[in-house]
């Protein structure tokens, strides 16, 4: 018989960075690494709390027909709907922290063969 116990998992225990974004790209529908890299960004650099709001926005914006995109192809998507309402209310040195640029991945180098140095011709002399 195993006499060792375990501690219960706390009933109530608060939610992390992770949890939350991944709850929040969830209902937005982002499966991507960077949008998701984002999220988690937004979460924490403004708080769940305010990224709750901006997600209630969405889906709010959502129920009343969607945001179209600038030139009126289509409706943006619901996680496009919440990276412009970060571009568009979020204080800039916030929204830079969170929207910043993404570098490409460097291409992969191809490796160089060693090669040992060419011996020296000998002086004949």
């Amino acid at each position: 018989m195993d006499t060792t116990e375990t501690a219960p998992l706390p009933e109530h225990a608060a939610p992390t960075v992770n949890d939350i974004t991944d709850e929040i790209a969830a209902q937005l529908g982002e499966t991507e690494p960077i949008p998701r890299k984002a999220l988690k960004r937004a979460v924490r650099i403004l708080g769940p709390a305010q990224v709750q709001a901006l997600l209630d926005r969405v889906l709010e914006t959502e129920r009343t027909g969607g945001l179209m995109l600038p030139d009126g192809s289509r409706r943006r998507t619901p996680g496009g709907v919440f990276f412009y309402l970060i571009r568009t209310s979020v204080e800039p040195k916030e929204r830079y922290k969170i929207l910043r640029p993404q570098r490409p991945p460097a291409p992969a180098q191809p490796q160089e063969e060693t090669q040992e140095p060419a011996p020296l011709p000998e002086a004949n002399g």
